[in-house]
């Protein structure tokens, strides 16, 4: 009865109807059907339906069959870069030789779409020391170098934390230093690129924590305690967004904050900042009208903290770059 049953399901994974075969392979997985290993690995290799192949895949990896390692290769090498992707996320619940997995990564990482670079890298940082530190290590000569991905530069400081290697630590971190300028900016250097936009636009109009909607407009949407962030990606560029939100007192937006500046002769004057440039600062102190004060007579500006929330206390680096990659994307001011 429960071969029959058994083989039934197996079956079922040659049918027409996509739902039908997902549906199969979820089954397979949950009974722990090692007699269906064959046909998921046939599913893997032929079927036309990304999503099945992603279902088989995972079905695969749960019954931890013989299989599994040319399943897996071939996952990795799918035209559909989300099979890749899902491969990549399952690998640290495969149990693959170790050299053979750290093999397989350094070629994604050579080779495939920045998405799975990132994927790529956080799974080396789970292999043991002995197999994750070279390729670690060649990792590192590229961000030295400068020819690292800047979009995998965050990826590579938490493969680094997670393969527990204090020296790799400390060439990560000087690396980072010598990248931006600042302790700060260094330690948020990985969150300058590499994020993704859709991501970024839902934190920016949904996320409880950061609530950016709050205060700042966007599309004629949100708060005015804030600049309106349209056109912000032409404005600034990502250091200076990047900056803006971990940072927000660095540097005050036009028209919405105080600034204390002392003068050559002596004299402070306090006001609103209007605009600041290379020439100077235009500031409107009371109801007179703006006046500019040229940089050369300027010894000390000094900017109230700005009200705008510290976004490294309420998202984390991943969230922020993706944050950041979608106001760079706010080009037009619209």
């Amino acid at each position: 009865m429960i071969a029959a049953s058994s083989a039934a399901l197996t079956k079922l994974l040659t049918d027409k109807a996509s739902n039908v075969k997902t549906s199969a392979a979820l089954a397979i997985e949950k009974l722990h059907i090692q007699s269906g290993a064959p046909a998921l690995l046939a599913a893997i290799q032929k079927d036309a339906d990304p999503d099945v192949r992603i279902a088989t895949l995972r079905a695969l990896v749960a019954l931890q069959a013989p299989e599994l390692e040319t399943a897996l290769r071939k996952a990795l090498t799918d035209k559909e870069k989300n099979v890749r992707v899902a491969g990549l996320d399952m690998l640290d619940k495969m149990k693959i030789p170790q050299p053979t997995m750290a093999s397989l990564l350094t070629d994604v990482i050579a080779t495939k779409t920045l998405e799975e670079k990132q994927a790529a890298i956080l799974a080396l940082g789970k292999l043991q020391p002995g197999h994750s530190a070279s390729p670690l290590g060649k990792l590192l000569d590229q961000m030295a170098a400068g020819t690292l991905p800047a979009g995998t530069v965050l990826e590579l400081g938490e493969a680094i934390d997670s393969s527990r290697s204090k020296d790799l630590a400390e060439r990560y971190k000087t690396i980072s230093a010598k990248r931006a300028p600042g302790e700060l900016m260094a330690l948020y250097a990985g969150s300058l690129e590499g994020g993704d936009p859709q991501r970024g636009q839902r934190i920016f109009f949904r996320n409880e924590n950061a609530q950016c909607m709050k205060c700042h407009s966007y599309d004629d949407r949100g708060g005015n305690a804030g600049p309106r962030l349209n056109g912000v990606g032409a404005r600034l560029s990502r250091e200076q967004i990047l900056e803006a939100l971990i940072n927000p007192s660095a540097r005050l937006a036009p028209g919405y904050g105080m600034v204390v500046l002392e003068l050559k002769d002596g004299k402070k004057v306090s006001g609103i900042l209007h605009e600041e440039s290379k020439a100077g600062l235009k500031v409107k102190i009371g109801s007179e009208p703006e006046q500019l004060f040229a940089a050369a007579n300027i010894v000390k500006k000094t900017y109230s903290p700005s009200s705008m929330p510290d976004m490294k206390a309420v998202l984390s680096k991943k969230e922020i770059r993706d944050l950041v990659s979608f106001l760079t994307t706010a080009k037009t001011d619209e």
